[in-house]
């Protein structure tokens, strides 16, 4: 995403679709964004950047209220598995776009263990679509005239284990029955079965070459030919904030641990 967002210049225009608190950070920008949400609490939650080239919208994302044929990039980053007006969504995303407009998405595998794990902890999560790679790539492309460039496994550290534990220690009202039942077990039974998940399903891909690690998939769609490239996937993912790192990035620790380069917490079983 990154690669895309620092070479556009100044003038051009990013929508960042669903955004919530923001899909990525403006520092060292020089193209405007527009960031669309329609839950007012998420821009609540994160302050906006102080930046004169950067605006929120509160606004549904199947009605968006830019113009046609005005962006140079539309981001939708882990969104397209909430929306429940899936096909309204992806129009206006053609709409909004310049013909020579570029799209970068993401979304999870709705087939795989994180996925699952996810939707019966949160009884659903509002997580309303289910997609598979080849499918969504495909639909993509037809239904908007895109061409698939590049497109990247992504991997999960199911760091949704960890950002629940403030909700267990102080549960809300309306908190859903499968995590209260969770709340009554001891906090160390909760920590060590997800280091455990994370060190397991590691160990599984690598000795049998499964997908259990595997969140979803990050695709890069312009108006290029050519075969599809898959990137390097980042397979070390923070327990604790989810970032993903390549293995260069990474420092290493005693006992096969690694430190994250963003929170700088300590992360069990570095892949090489």
């Amino acid at each position: 995403m990154y690669d895309w967002l620092r070479t556009l210049p100044a003038g051009a225009r990013v929508l960042d679709l669903a955004s919530a608190g923001g899909s990525f950070t403006i520092t060292g920008l020089v193209c405007s964004v527009i960031a669309v949400d329609e839950d007012p609490e998420t821009f609540r939650a994160v302050p906006a950047p102080g930046h004169p080239r950067y605006a929120r919208i509160l606004a549904r994302c199947q009605q968006i209220p830019v113009a046609s044929a005005s962006i140079d990039l539309v981001v939708c980053n882990h969104a397209l598995e909430h929306f429940g007006e899936l096909d309204e969504v992806i129009a206006e995303i053609g709409r909004v776009l310049k013909p020579a407009g570029r799209l970068f998405l993401s979304v999870p595998d709705g087939y795989g263990l994180c996925d699952a794990l996810y939707r019966w902890l949160f009884e659903g999560g509002g997580h309303v679509n289910r997609f598979r790679r080849a499918e969504l790539a495909c639909s993509i492309e037809s239904r908007l005239g895109l061409h698939l460039a590049q497109w990247q496994k992504l991997h999960s550290s199911f760091s949704y284990l960890h950002s629940i534990l403030p909700l267990l220690d102080s549960p809300p009202p309306g908190l859903q029955p499968r995590l209260r039942r969770l709340a009554r077990l001891p906090r160390f039974v909760i920590t060590g079965s997800h280091r455990a998940l994370y060190v397991a399903t590691r160990l599984l891909d690598q000795l049998f070459g499964t997908g259990s690690s595997t969140y979803g998939w990050a695709f890069w769609f312009d108006h290029g030919k050519g075969p599809a490239v898959e990137k390097p996937a980042w397979r070390n993912v923070c327990l604790y904030c989810g970032a993903g790192q390549p293995p260069e990035s990474t420092l290493p620790l005693p006992r096969l641990g690694w430190q994250c380069s963003t929170c700088t917490r300590r992360n069990p079983f570095r892949c090489g």
